[in-house]
């Protein structure tokens, strides 16, 4: 039985479908006792949940716990508001900063030759000097090895 057929059973059995939609499902299961089957399977764990279920008294009423709930968010104490120099810098002042100092990062590592940074250029090369053959080879200095493709067929 698909995913979806016993989602309607589960909501049939909890009265969660519209009075059209239980009539139908009232004929699907007594003509399908594979559906039968599932629906009292989902009854007996509704069962067994209800049946086993832990009570928690509280020992207050019902209104005036949630009244104490209440009244201590009203107590708590709101944070006091930032002066407007505060609010300008956090919103513009900050992130000019960064963009400056991100700047003076990169304009720095960019201006130094450090021996131990050089960037190499890499030495490629691509031969195809028999156009016939169909293969190509690919020659890399930097990395120290030579890749030969030849296509399959050939």
């Amino acid at each position: 039985m698909k995913t979806d057929e016993i989602l309607k059973l589960q909501a049939y059995l909890d009265n969660e479908v519209s009075s059209g939609e239980a009539r139908r499902i009232a004929t699907w299961l007594a003509g399908d006792s594979e559906a039968r089957q599932i629906f009292q399977e989902l009854k007996g764990i509704k069962s067994a949940m209800a049946d086993n279920e832990l009570l928690v008294k509280l020992p207050e009423s019902r209104e005036f716990y949630w009244s104490k709930i209440q009244r201590g968010i009203e107590s708590a104490p709101t944070p006091a508001p930032r002066p407007e120099a505060t609010r300008w810098w956090s919103r513009i002042g900050v992130p000019f900063a960064a963009a400056i100092a991100a700047v003076a990062v990169l304009m720095s590592v960019t201006s130094f030759d450090l021996p131990g940074l050089r960037l190499q250029t890499a030495v490629h090369e691509i031969d195809a000097s028999e156009p016939d053959d169909g293969s190509i080879t690919f020659h890399s200095q930097s990395e120290g090895m030579t890749v030969v493709w030849i296509p399959s067929g050939q």
